[in-house]
């Protein structure tokens, strides 16, 4: 039998009474261990940009309410192969339907930053918010999201890619856990970001509540991923040393022809 872990952080909000008191919200983190023989599918793309950090297997689920189900923000940081790269599919899996509250048709909102000096704490930019639906939700078929149109992102640093609950009434859905996790081997590169009221439209970071790895509640990584090419891959082929130098010898001799040219 599953046994369930949670913890409780109690967190000022921004917003106040009119009598000037600070209100006060508490959050609970709630994890539920999951066991699942097979690997997640469809499986990973052999070729192109693949921005992955979980080991191809949920363990469990992760939540926020209070005592109900509270929207939030989980992300994943991820540092490109190289600078320029076009995302083409944003995946996510998430948790059992049974188990998780969460069903197939429920509205989430996916978020992608650039964040230039690869700290989240110190904020990043929004370059594209897309409103989906979750298309699987059994802990092992990845729901898969077309990017489109194609996100180029040639700016150098981190690309942060984010996941918010949107169907929840923060406060009247029952109780949640739509993050699937992966704890066999933390990475320290997934988020957790909790507002003092729902996340806004088109959320900047950090959170004015909480904004931390996930590690401080429970170790491990977002089963979030992204796939794409590589911008030079997908725009101008490059040309080798030797390529080069052929081209450069040719123009070469043709400047030389037109120069002796009766």
């Amino acid at each position: 039998m599953t046994t369930t872990r949670r913890a409780i952080v109690v967190v000022a909000a921004i917003s106040c009474l009119a009598s000037g008191a600070a209100m006060e919200h508490s959050f609970e983190f709630s994890f539920e261990p999951k066991s699942f023989p097979m690997k997640a599918l469809p499986p990973i793309p052999s070729t192109g940009v693949q921005l992955v950090l979980d080991d191809d297997t949920a363990d469990g689920d992760f939540g926020v309410n209070s005592p109900n189900a509270q929207q939030f923000m989980w992300l994943n940081q991820f540092t490109p192969p190289f600078t320029g790269v076009r995302l083409d599919e944003i995946w996510v899996l998430f948790p059992p339907s049974r188990t998780s509250n969460v069903s197939v048709g429920d509205q989430v909102e996916i978020l992608v930053y650039l964040d230039p000096d690869e700290d989240p704490t110190t904020g990043a930019t929004l370059l594209r918010s897309i409103s989906e639906t979750v298309q699987a939700a059994d802990g092992n078929m990845f729901s898969v999201y077309t990017v489109t149109p194609p996100l180029e992102v040639s700016d150098p640093g981190d690309i942060l890619i984010g996941v918010v609950d949107r169907w929840v009434v923060s406060g009247v859905t029952g109780p949640t856990r739509p993050a699937a996790i992966d704890v066999t081997a933390s990475q320290g590169r997934s988020w957790l970001a909790v507002w003092t009221g729902d996340p806004p439209p088109s959320p900047t970071l950090p959170a004015d509540s909480v904004f931390s790895t996930v590690d401080v509640y429970q170790p491990g990584n977002w089963m979030i991923r992204a796939f794409g090419e590589g911008l030079n891959l997908a725009g101008i082929p490059t040309v080798s040393g030797i390529g080069l130098a052929v081209f450069v010898l040719l123009m070469c001799v043709a400047g030389v022809a037109l120069l002796y040219r009766p």
